[in-house]
């Protein structure tokens, strides 16, 4: 029986290296991988000032998750500084149109969010 056993889990000389060719091939895939993560990590901190969080133990799966998720927050961010920007300057050009001596406390207020939305946008751009 053990002799079968042997003989059932024998390969043949091509089909071993075809399984060490695959293996070295998934090893150059990941390493390539791994570079682009390094790559995002590095265009995140060079253009937003951000550092993604690095994983506890250095594993592909980690990386990626830990870089997705930076990527994710600091579109998000960014999205929705412009979304509250455009909506202030949208609010404050309909306050505008209106004479001086209509314009009430909306209009301070409009002022006042554009002035907050101004910031956090031009925050992010540091």
């Amino acid at each position: 029986m053990c002799s079968d056993e042997h003989h059932s889990m024998s390969m043949t000389p091509q089909a071993l290296q075809d399984l060490l060719d695959e293996l070295e091939a998934s090893r150059a895939s990941l390493k390539r991988a791994w570079e682009i993560l390094q790559e995002i990590r590095w265009v995140l901190r060079d253009t937003t000032g951000i550092d993604a969080q690095q994983p506890p133990r250095k594993t592909i799966d980690l990386e990626g998750r830990l870089v997705k998720d930076a990527v994710r927050k600091t579109l998000k961010d960014r999205q929705n500084a412009l979304t509250q920007l455009i909506e202030a300057v949208r609010e404050y050009r309909k306050l505008d149109e209106q004479p001086l001596t209509l314009r009430g406390s909306e209009y301070a207020h409009a002022v006042q969010e554009l002035t907050k939305a101004m910031d956090r946008a031009e925050t992010l751009l540091h």
